[in-house]
């Protein structure tokens, strides 16, 4: 987890989350949020979500940032890389879209440190899976 914390310095939107798959004990890849190639946001002075007021992952295709899991899940998409079976460190619990996504590649277990405003329906996603989702504190994670 702390590497996933770390990964938050990279995040080019101003809501910093940062996610890596680890496979057989090795990460197999990382991501975090970030702008899309070619757009200008947050790092150009400001956030049309925070101008709008939009928090709790309201309204989310307002913006042009992909949330770090989604980015992680393109990112091994367009490296040939199979998620399935992973275990998924990602700092903020999941919104519903990433919840979802998550699922869908099949990952073997969820573990996240904060909790994401709105998000608390996208855990039915992972227990009807039977995907299980696991806090870790942060005094725990950065005590080790």
């Amino acid at each position: 987890m702390k590497q996933a914390c770390l990964l938050c310095d990279r995040a080019t939107c101003g809501y910093k989350v940062g996610c890596l798959a680890v496979k057989n004990g090795q990460i197999l890849l990382e991501a975090w949020n970030e702008t899309l190639p070619g757009e200008m946001y947050c790092q150009h002075g400001f956030c049309d979500r925070q101008k709008l007021g939009l928090t709790g992952g309201k309204q989310a295709e307002i913006g042009c940032a992909i949330h770090a899991e989604l980015n992680l899940i393109a990112k091994a998409a367009s490296k040939g890389l199979n998620l399935t079976d992973s275990d998924i460190y990602v700092t903020t619990f999941p919104c519903y879209i990433c919840s979802r996504a998550l699922v869908q590649a099949r990952v073997k277990k969820v573990f996240y440190m904060s909790d994401y405003a709105g998000s608390d329906g996208g855990r039915r996603f992972f227990e009807v899976a039977d995907i299980p989702i696991e806090q870790l504190k942060e005094d725990e994670v950065w005590s080790t």
